[in-house]
């Protein structure tokens, strides 16, 4: 609608556009005297001594020019005169953007942050937020900040349907925010939060974009993955020290797919004792209960592993489709299928990983002098291992999901310091930095073999290993001689590496497998089976 405050003739007689039309209204109008030019319209006489053409061919048309407006002097500054009081149109979270000036949307609470409290240049603040889903599948966030965090905190609730409206849309953080949505709603004083008090069947109350455990092995690190698993293991929470000296717990929980993998869940904080404590009495008593977790964040360190963030949500035992299609699999023979791990490095190439190589080869085809490292299995036995300096004392704190481990000094005082995390500690971690040397039928070759690659080796931890040497030697001498002279399937990493001036290529030892003579055997009459066409 446009209102008209004031108009200015500009031209007085023109040429006539289009084709004219005679109002019912005008033909009941009184006629005033009028004058006709030579091009046949008629001319009505205005009070100022002008005249307007109102009329064609004999046809009048009384004329509707209105003095120019002048605002009354009770509406001056007294902004807009209409105000459009009409409710917003409920649209889809999808069709949000920053250009409406009005709307509304209708969605579910899927998840709602804690209160945090934060302090910057403008001063002390406090901030939470909460994710939505409609009808149509749409997800966004919400965000309060100060004054709007006392109005709606205690008000939202996960599960709950609410109609919100008058916020503004600015570009989504995605270093904070795994929604998919470009957009995030920040709610002002103006905002509207209204509670649907009847259920609407229609919004789920979750939405989940499952990852086969397989296809985390792809994933890039830091992303953010749904997945859903069965629970084949699960290890007591324990006690962590972080890097800002705060200590938090950790559960690690296994999940298995139909994919034919099997992933680490690390759970953090409260995690751990809640939905972590109650899966743990579950398997205690048996129960391989389905896991669905929405919001994991992928970490590549040593292999690919999903962890808990402040996003997250765990679903035990959930009602879906997918979780009864896994249980259906599991029990039906899945539960005796052997899986293989992604949360070892070697895992995560054991599929590209097919070929053999043995020691002359390594040097002979120059593995590990391109851009990027080769990864091969070596078949080789364990010949010597160096005693002095095998392991290393090592950071104990976290940093984000994963141990620190780098070498930590001990103080005059009997403290441990680390550089890294510039902290001190009483007790430190000790991991093994193992020099071996193997061979097999070809040549002899330097590996170095790191925590797990070392454990699995010596059948023995880094610190139990230290102890034996400080307090009973013989014991110690024992436990290295035990590994000579083992056969192992090594799993390595070859990369050059430039120490000073020198380059040098290293051999890195992420898996050992002490040879299993069944498995080697079908392998072996696999490799022979290749020459059957070849005549002597």
């Amino acid at each position: 609608m446009i209102v008209i405050l004031n108009m200015e003739v500009l031209i007085m007689e023109s040429e006539l556009f289009g084709k004219l039309s005679c109002h019912p209204e005008t033909e009941s109008a009184n006629q005033k005297p009028s004058l006709l030019n030579n091009s046949g319209y008629q001319k009505e006489r205005l009070p100022n001594g002008t005249s307007l053409s109102l009329s064609f061919n004999g046809e009048s048309y009384p004329p509707t020019v209105q003095p120019s407006y002048k605002p009354p002097p009770n509406y001056r500054s007294h902004g807009a005169i209409l105000k459009n009081d009409a409710p917003s149109r409920i649209i889809p979270i999808a069709a949000l953007n920053p250009y409406q000036g009005r709307w509304a949307i209708k969605a579910r609470v899927t998840a709602k942050g804690e209160l945090r409290r934060y302090n910057n240049a403008r001063g002390d603040g406090k901030v939470f937020s909460f994710d939505l889903l409609d009808s149509d599948g749409g997800e966004i966030r919400v965000i309060c900040f100060n004054a709007i965090v006392d109005r709606f905190l205690d008000a939202i609730e996960v599960g709950k349907v609410y109609v919100i409206s008058k916020g503004s849309l600015k570009p989504a953080q995605k270093n904070f925010n795994h929604l998919t949505n470009d957009w995030e709603i920040f709610l002002e004083t103006s905002s509207i939060v209204e509670l649907c008090p009847e259920e609407d069947d229609t919004i789920p109350p979750q939405q989940f974009n499952f990852k086969a455990i397989s296809d985390i092995m792809n994933a890039e690190n830091n992303s953010i993955v749904d997945l859903i698993g069965i629970v084949t293991s699960i290890n007591p929470s324990v006690t962590i020290l972080r890097k800002n000296g705060m200590e938090t717990q950790r559960r690690i929980v296994t999940l298995k797919d139909s994919s034919g993998m099997s992933v680490e869940l690390t759970l953090w904080g409260d995690f751990c004792n809640s939905e972590g404590r109650q899966l743990q009495e579950l398997f205690d008593s048996g129960a391989f209960s389905s896991l669905a977790v929405k919001a994991g964040k992928v970490s590549d360190f040593s292999g690919k592993s999903v962890g808990t963030i402040s996003a997250s949500q765990l679903f035990i035992n959930p009602e879906i489709p997918e979780a009864l299609s896994l249980r259906e699999w599991f029990d039906k023979g899945g539960k005796d299928i052997s899986s293989n791990s992604i949360s070892r490095e070697t895992m995560a190439v054991i599929r590209q990983n097919v070929v053999r190589k043995n020691v002359s080869q390594i040097k002979d085809e120059g593995l590990g002098r391109g851009d990027k490292p080769d990864w091969v299995t070596l078949k080789a036995t364990v010949s010597f291992i160096k005693t002095e300096n095998f392991c290393y004392t090592a950071c104990p704190l976290i940093i984000g999901d994963r141990q620190c481990s780098k070498k930590v000094t001990k103080l005059t005082n009997g403290n441990w310091c680390c550089e890294r995390c510039d902290r001190e500690f009483e007790e430190c971690e000790y991991r093994y930095l193992l020099q071996a040397q193997v061979q097999d039928h070809s040549g002899v070759t330097w590996v170095t073999a790191f925590q797990e690659s070392g454990e699995e080796m010596l059948d023995c931890s880094a610190k139990e290993l230290f102890m034996l040497k400080q307090h009973d030697d013989p014991k110690f001498a024992e436990i290295v001689r035990s590994c000579l002279f083992v056969q192992f399937l090594f799993r390595i990493k070859i990369k050059e590496e430039h120490f000073g001036e020198e380059q040098k290529v290293k051999i890195t030892v992420v898996n050992a497998e002490k040879v299993n003579p069944l498995t080697e055997s079908r392998y072996l009459l696999e490799e022979i089976s290749k020459f059957d066409h070849i005549a002597f």
